[in-house]
């Protein structure tokens, strides 16, 4: 696009008002295109990926949503709630050593930063959880 029709950050952030509304919601599917057209839009925009690879993984596209997720893990390494998102993928195809190890990363991550200590009890709960299945 010529500099002259790019759209600003304001009406990006518009537009990305719009998709949360949507997501606020439970309107997934609505949602989708919009932060598709976002994350073409800003690439390397944190909340315009989320809200992609949110939107997948509750449409239940969860092979495309791990991507999306493990793209803002490589752009943003700190971000350990992509990890969790990662590993709640994984359990939804049953892939559950992958899950497991994606969760251990996230508890690993909680205890090394304080930033990221409140994802420590969902992903706690949901190694619990997979420990428990597996003796069953």
């Amino acid at each position: 696009m010529p500099g002259s029709q790019r759209l600003t950050s304001e009406q990006l952030e518009v537009i990305y008002a719009l998709a949360y509304a949507h997501v606020a919601q439970g309107q997934y599917a609505q949602a989708l295109p919009v932060f598709a057209f976002l994350s073409q839009y800003g690439p390397t925009r944190k909340h315009y990926l989320a809200g992609l690879a949110l939107c997948l993984q509750m449409e239940a596209r969860y092979d495309e949503a791990i991507r999306i997720y493990s793209l803002i893990g490589v752009l943003f390494p700190t971000a350990a709630e992509a990890t969790l998102r990662v590993a709640e993928c994984q359990l939804a195809q049953a892939q559950l050593d992958a899950a497991r190890a994606s969760l251990e990363l996230v508890l690993a991550s909680a205890r090394e930063d304080a930033a990221h200590a409140g994802l420590a009890p969902r992903a706690q709960a949901l190694l619990s959880a997979l420990t428990k299945e597996a003796h069953a």
